[in-house]
């Protein structure tokens, strides 16, 4: 029998976690060099960015979150930002140091957007860019699939750790 890699499901689940976190930030750094690269009518092409939106400040919600509505009078252009992805909110060209929110609702004529914190009047006025920044729900599904894995009866033959 071929010697098991992980002594124990902690280090497999430890291994998995890094690899996790490298991808998250490699995702991270390819946004923020394709926003350096590109304009915002580009990455509004591609799927990856949302030009001149309107805010409107619906409230707050669940857990103290600041939600906002973000539209243009002609609806939403097709795009890739989808429910779960984290967002960067500008005036302009971003950094990657801006507003970060997540994107609760998705329908043709706006996005719903949740902040923990009150977000600048910047972000609430008119003009407004939405671009994709990352998206934590795959990178969520992925720390929980290492959860679930914990308690699978073929876990440890798996791992090699039994025959």
């Amino acid at each position: 029998m071929k010697k098991a890699r992980f002594s124990s499901y902690e280090d497999y689940r430890e291994h998995f976690r890094k690899l996790i976190n490298l991808e998250r930030k490699a995702q991270t750094e390819t946004h923020l060099k394709e926003i350096k690269l590109l304009s915002g009518k580009e990455r509004e092409k591609r799927g990856r960015a949302i030009l001149n939106l309107r805010a409107k400040l619906l409230g707050r919600g669940l857990g103290g979150i600041y939600l906002v509505r973000y539209s243009r009078p002609e609806g939403i252009p097709k795009t890739e930002i989808s429910v779960g992805d984290v967002v960067l909110v500008s005036k302009g060209k971003p950094t990657g140091k801006e507003l970060q929110g997540t994107v609760v609702e998705k329908t043709k004529y706006y996005l719903v957007i949740a902040f923990t914190e009150k977000p600048p009047s910047y972000a609430l006025g008119k003009s407004v860019r939405v671009d994709l920044f990352s998206n934590e729900v795959t990178f969520k599904r992925m720390e929980k699939a290492l959860e679930y894995f914990k308690e699978h009866s073929l876990r440890d033959f798996i791992l090699g750790l039994v025959k």
